[in-house]
């Protein structure tokens, strides 16, 4: 396992071309469009960027032409959020406004920026970059309520397409309407998924006096292999596991050890799960937020108490609970509770491993590099490591005592040649 300490070390100065407003090259369609209960609680902005290794001179001007072109089929975007009479935001389409685009040029080396994959405030603000050693960086600041991470991907290998001179491959849809809440509302299957935990831990007191540091952490295939030897070595909970769930196991128990919860202290685990393929009949092309979150709460007691196995256990058993059902009542959940439903104590999980963002070409390449803005302090997300997909790269923050101690848990992970009273020890 590596670790990896994500901060940039030297500021960019760049220079700023004037923001412009790029329109869809054709006549789009107007109206108003429906948000579902997934979007309307995700009205925040989501920062990514791509890095490559080489540009020409027609690079900022081939991407910008090709933006305009994959508006067409993504006209929203140009659009501007509003409000409906019943105080529930909608995207108006007739306000075709188009979305800012705005070229910076850095003389220095796109080294200087340090780990991509999660990058500080004062690179998030360049956005389309040129670099002086011939490198550039395409960002993006879109707002959540329109995209979830299948469609942000599915948006930008458009954009590359089209900037390579390719036909899309994928047309987006549009009508979210199918997600529309029941009346009356049913929340049945998901709304033990909306209790807040109390904090009885003094974990408030500890992210607000402590510097909060975020770190990554590779987990290689052989790292892997050996984890998820580890969470099945009993054979009586679970026989079999994938790598997402050994290693959410591993992450959420180590959490709660390193932020010292007491025994006592609810910790919830929860996750995205894509429900496209759930549905009857499936929607694998929707282009809206179409992830609701599997959960598990028990004690830190309990968590930490039991085997890795059982961890595995209660993940798989809230992954299969997710059907049509639940994400109908997932969807109703929204309406009838806070969004801010985690509390310091849960863990938000997250994972890009099957989005093929690497591939993402605009005719100079793919991509070297894909990085984030800061996450959610509750919040842990899992990406692929290298064009390869040699591993799993976890990314998240902790107060710094608490990430130095988590440091040291993730790293008693065994070797192969550890003997089972070793193991124990590690009680991860």
């Amino acid at each position: 396992m590596g670790v990896i300490q994500t901060t940039t070390k030297n500021a960019i100065i760049v220079e700023k071309s004037v923001p412009v407003a790029v329109l869809p090259e054709e006549e789009t369609p107007g109206g108003f469009l429906f948000l579902s209960n997934l979007d309307q609680k995700t009205v925040f902005f989501v920062s990514l960027v791509y890095s490559f290794d080489r540009s020409d001179v027609n690079t900022i001007d081939v991407i910008k032409q090709a933006l305009s072109k994959v508006l067409v089929h993504n006209y929203p975007l140009a659009g501007r959020l509003d409000k409906n009479s019943q105080g529930k935001l909608i995207v108006d389409c007739n306000k075709k406004l188009g979305v800012t685009f705005v070229e910076t040029s850095a003389k220095c080396d796109i080294k200087n920026l340090g780990d991509m994959r999660l990058l500080d405030s004062n690179v998030l603000q360049k956005l389309v970059t040129n670099f002086g050693c011939g490198s550039f960086t395409v960002g993006i600041s879109l707002n959540h309520c329109m995209f979830d991470g299948t469609s942000v991907v599915n948006f930008m290998n458009s954009w590359a397409e089209i900037a390579r001179g390719k036909p899309i491959s994928l047309f987006p849809r549009h009508e979210r309407s199918v997600l529309k809440s029941k009346v009356p509302a049913q929340t049945t299957y998901a709304s033990e998924g909306f209790v807040p935990a109390s904090d009885v831990s003094n974990l408030t007191a500890l992210y607000e006096e402590g510097q909060i540091v975020h770190k990554s952490f590779h987990f290689n295939i052989e790292k892997l292999a050996i984890l998820k030897k580890m969470a099945t070595a009993d054979g009586q909970v679970t026989s079999t596991c994938s790598n997402f769930v050994a290693l959410a196991a591993l992450v959420w128990r180590a959490r709660s050890m390193a932020l010292k919860m007491k025994p006592h202290q609810l910790s919830k685990l929860i996750f995205g799960v894509d429900f496209r393929s759930k549905m009857k009949p499936p929607m694998p092309r929707y282009i809206g937020n179409a992830v609701v979150g599997a959960y598990c709460l028990c004690t830190a007691g309990e968590l930490i108490g039991e085997p890795i196995s059982s961890t595995v256990g209660r993940i798989k058993k809230a992954m299969e609970r997710v059907n049509e059902d639940y994400v109908r009542s997932w969807i109703d959940c929204k309406d009838m509770f806070e969004s801010d439903f985690l509390s310091l104590s849960s863990l938000g999980l997250t994972s890009w491993q099957r989005f093929d963002y690497g591939s993402t070409d605009f005719g100079w390449g793919k991509s070297r590099d894909f990085g984030i803005g800061d996450l959610p302090r509750t919040s842990c997300l899992f990406l692929t490591e290298g064009s390869q997909r040699n591993g799993i790269l976890v990314v998240l923050g902790l107060p710094l005592s608490a990430m130095n101690t988590l440091e040291k848990l993730l790293q008693l992970l065994p070797c192969e040649r550890e003997t089972p009273s070793m193991r124990s020890k590690a009680r991860l």
